[in-house]
């Protein structure tokens, strides 16, 4: 059960203002918790959606799996006596950093299982894909490293606005500075106070003309936070469904609300004397049934 104050800025009806502390909570699911009387409005049982106001309390009998739309399960793509490489899907946090809230993160839910495992880079909220975890300190130490020196190649797909560009493979090397207080990187041509160089490569592997659209396989030579989001951005190719960096009304065209991109590929390139030297010969790949087509179907496009 969850208790919550509503404030004087949270005025709203009970659906949206559950929806704006839940963006995963459906409102199907809101409709049958109001229906079996799960919410309570000053500790009075409501089957209505009301207006709140100022001063409200609610209290919520739903469970954190439909709250956070929880997996049932934890999706094992490999594993060895080293690594665990889980699928995130999109809407749940992958660890705990900045998570305010302290609801359920992907972190949480796989050490269930794998209790001694530690998480070693993060996906954003709605970027689905693969996840690496370490099943031992070595490991971890190792996975650490080889993300910071380059061992550990990352590829995306991203489903992005236009299918019209000035080239069809290109390596983008920019700056990104990004504003802490409004959680936003702005990408730079220059190298400017405060900002780091990324480097993002990628290839336009479909598009859609009809529907102006294209699909694209990118490859992130560095690992800064937003930075393939707010790149594509920047080069005026947005992610469709991206809330922050992507345009509202082609969301709404598309009726897609959280960014098409996905982690789907890990190779690696570890030095011989390396404690995960073996992991050079594995390819570790996202199943295409959880990326293909995500906006209907390709056969009126042109590859």
């Amino acid at each position: 059960m969850k208790s919550i104050i509503v404030k004087k800025t949270q005025k709203m009806q009970l659906i949206n203002y559950l929806q704006s502390l839940y963006p995963a909570l459906t409102k199907g699911s809101i409709y049958k918790s109001l229906r079996n009387k799960d919410i309570r409005i000053n500790d009075v049982k409501t089957n209505k959606d009301v207006l709140l106001k100022e001063g409200d309390k609610l209290d919520i009998y739903i469970t954190d799996e439909v709250l956070y739309n929880l997996p049932k399960k934890i999706e094992v793509v490999y594993e060895d006596d080293n690594i665990l490489v889980v699928y995130k899907i999109q809407g749940i946090l992958s660890n705990n950093t900045d998570n305010k809230n302290n609801e359920p993160t992907l972190e949480d839910l796989v050490k269930k299982q794998y209790k001694d495992t530690k998480i070693c880079h993060r996906l954003d909220r709605n970027t689905a894909g693969l996840v690496i975890f370490a099943k031992n300190e070595k490991s971890y130490n190792e996975l650490l490293k080889g993300f910071k020196e380059n061992c550990i190649k990352k590829e995306y797909i991203a489903y992005v606005c236009g299918s019209n560009f000035a080239k069809k493979h290109d390596i983008l090397e920019k700056y990104i500075l990004k504003d802490e207080k409004e959680g936003y990187s702005k990408i730079y041509d220059k190298n400017i106070k405060g900002s780091q160089k990324i480097i993002t490569e990628y290839e336009v592997i479909f598009t859609n003309k009809k529907l102006d659209f294209s699909i694209l396989k990118i490859v992130i030579h560095t690992g800064k936070t937003h930075q393939i989001r707010a790149q594509l951005k920047a080069i005026n190719h947005p992610i469709i469904g991206d809330s922050k960096y992507g345009i509202n009304e082609i969301n709404k065209k598309f009726r897609i609300y959280k960014q098409l991109l996905f982690a789907v590929d890990y190779s690696f390139s570890f030095n011989t004397n390396s404690y995960l030297y073996y992991l050079n010969d594995k390819n570790i790949h996202l199943n295409e049934k959880y990326y293909n087509n995500k906006l209907g179907s390709d056969k009126s496009g042109e590859n």
